[in-house]
C-alpha cells in the first residue's frame, strides 16, 4: 500500500549572492529540527523551528529574498511543521500560512530546484490533514473527517491511504457518490491490501444508488480478479438474479456449488435460476438439496411449496384442456391432487418456521382453496388479515 510518508529534506544550494544571513539561518535552524524529526523526537526541536521561522519572516521582506522560490518553500515547510506539533487553535494559522506559502512557491520555482523540497510539504500538509480526519473520525463527526481525508488529496493525488479513509468516512456520512469516486480510484490498485473489499464495496454502494448496471460491472470484475472469493460470487449471482439474468447466472451459480457444495444459498439461488427458465425438474431439485442441507430453510420451503403447488396446477389445467376419456380423466385429475398433497408439508414448513409470513400463509391458503376446505381457507383468511 502506498502510505504517507514524511520525506527526506533536501537542503538545496543557493546561489551566493542571493544567500542573506536569515535565509542561511533559517535552512540551518530547519536541518537541525529535520534531524531531530528524523528520530521520531520532533518536539525537542521546538525551539530550532521556532529560530526558522522568525528568520524567514524576515526573509520574506528583505529585497533580495523575497522573490525567491526557496524563502517561500522553507517558510511553507516551517509552518507546516509547527501546524503539526501545535495542538492549540494556532495550529490553523500557521496551516493557512504554508498553504499560501506553498502556492507562492510553486509559482517563483519555474526552473524546478525546489520540487523535491516541495514534494516534502506536500507530505507534510497531507500528514496535518490525516491527523484532523483520524480526530474527527474518533469523535463520529464522519463529514469533517471526509473533508480534512479529501484535503490531504490536494497534496498527495492518488495516495491510496487518503483514498481508503476518504472513502470510509464519505460511507459514514452516507454520501455513498462520494464514497463511490474514492473507492472507484482505488479498484485498478491491486497493491492496495483490501483491494478485493473495495470491489466488493463498490459493488454495494453502486446499487444503494440504484445503479444494478455498475454493480453487476463491478461485482463480475471483482469474480475475475478473485476467483476463489466466495463473497464476491455470491454478489455477481445475487445481482444477475435480481436483474433479472438467471439463464446467464446458472453457469456460474454451479461453479460455485461445485466449489462449496453445502452451502445451502447456493443451491436455493439455483432454484431461483431454474425457475424463472422454466426448468421446474432442476428447480425442484435444487429447493430439495437446500432443505436437505437445512430443513429450517424458510425462503426454500416456501419456493419449492410454491413451485409444487404450480405444478398441480399446470397439470391440472392441462388434464381440463385435453379430450380424454372419463376413465382417463379421473386419473389424471388423481395425479395432480397427488402433486398438490406433495407440496403440503413444505406449504406447512413454511407456516410453521414463519407464522408471521404473508407470503407463506398465501400459498398455504391457495392449497386449501384448491381443496375446497372451506373452514382452513376462512382460517388463513383471518390470519392474513390480522397481518396486513
Amino acid at each position: 500500500m502506498k502510505s504517507i510518508l514524511l520525506g527526506t529534506l533536501v537542503l538545496t544550494a543557493s546561489v551566493a549572492f542571493s544567500q542573506t544571513s536569515n535565509l542561511r539561518k533559517a535552512k540551518a535552524s530547519y536541518d537541525k529540527f529535520t534531524q531531530v524529526k528524523s528520530m521520531g523526537t520532533p518536539e525537542l526541536g521546538a525551539n530550532d523551528l521556532n529560530t526558522a521561522r522568525e528568520a524567514l519572516e524576515k526573509a520574506i521582506e528583505h529585497e533580495k529574498t523575497k522573490d525567491l522560490a526557496e524563502t517561500w518553500t522553507y517558510y511553507a515547510l516551517v509552518n507546516a511543521d509547527l501546524a503539526l506539533l501545535d495542538s492549540t487553535d494556532a495550529s490553523d494559522g500557521y496551516i493557512k500560512k504554508a498553504v499560501e506559502a506553498r502556492e507562492k512557491a510553486i509559482s517563483l520555482d519555474t526552473d524546478k530546484q525546489n520540487e523535491q523540497n516541495l514534494s516534502v510539504l506536500n507530505s507534510i500538509l497531507a500528514q496535518r490533514e490525516l491527523n484532523s480526519g483520524v480526530k474527527a473520525w474518533d469523535s463520529q463527526d464522519f463529514q469533517a473527517a471526509y473533508q480534512a481525508f479529501n484535503n490531504g488529496l490536494t497534496y498527495l493525488p492518488g495516495d491510496t491511504t487518503l483514498l481508503y479513509y476518504s472513502g470510509l468516512a464519505a460511507v459514514n456520512a452516507q454520501q455513498y457518490d462520494k464514497a463511490l469516486e474514492k473507492y472507484v480510484e482505488l479498484v485498478p490498485v491491486d497493491s492496495f491490501s483490501n483491494n478485493r473489499q473495495i470491489i466488493l464495496d463498490v459493488s454495494r454502494l453502486y446499487l444503494m444508488e440504484g445503479d444494478t448496471s455498475n454493480a453487476i460491472k463491478y461485482a463480475e470484475l471483482g469474480v475475475q480478479k478473485y476467483p476463489n472469493d466466495k463473497e464476491l460470487a455470491t454478489q455477481n449471482i445475487e445481482l444477475n438474479l435480481m436483474a433479472g439474468n438467471e439463464q446467464g447466472v446458472i453457469s456460474a451459480i454451479n461453479d460455485q456449488v461445485a466449489k462449496d457444495p453445502d452451502n445451502k444459498n447456493l443451491h436455493y439461488y439455483l432454484g431461483i435460476a431454474y425457475s424463472a427458465t422454466n426448468d421446474v425438474e432442476n428447480a425442484e431439485a435444487a429447493y430439495r438439496k437446500a432443505l436437505e442441507i437445512d430443513p429450517n430453510y424458510l425462503d426454500a420451503n416456501i419456493n419449492l411449496g410454491g413451485l409444487i403447488l404450480n405444478k398441480g396446477i399446470d397439470h391440472f389445467n392441462k388434464t381440463n384442456n385435453a379430450n380424454l376419456s372419463q376413465s382417463e380423466y379421473d386419473a389424471e385429475i388423481k395425479k395432480a391432487y397427488d402433486i398438490f398433497d406433495q407440496a403440503l408439508p413444505y406449504l406447512e414448513k413454511a407456516v410453521e418456521i414463519d407464522s408471521k409470513s404473508v407470503l407463506a400463509l398465501s400459498n398455504l391458503k391457495k392449497y386449501y382453496e384448491i381443496k375446497e376446505n372451506k373452514a382452513k381457507v376462512d382460517e388463513l383468511d383471518q390470519r392474513i388479515d390480522a397481518l396486513q
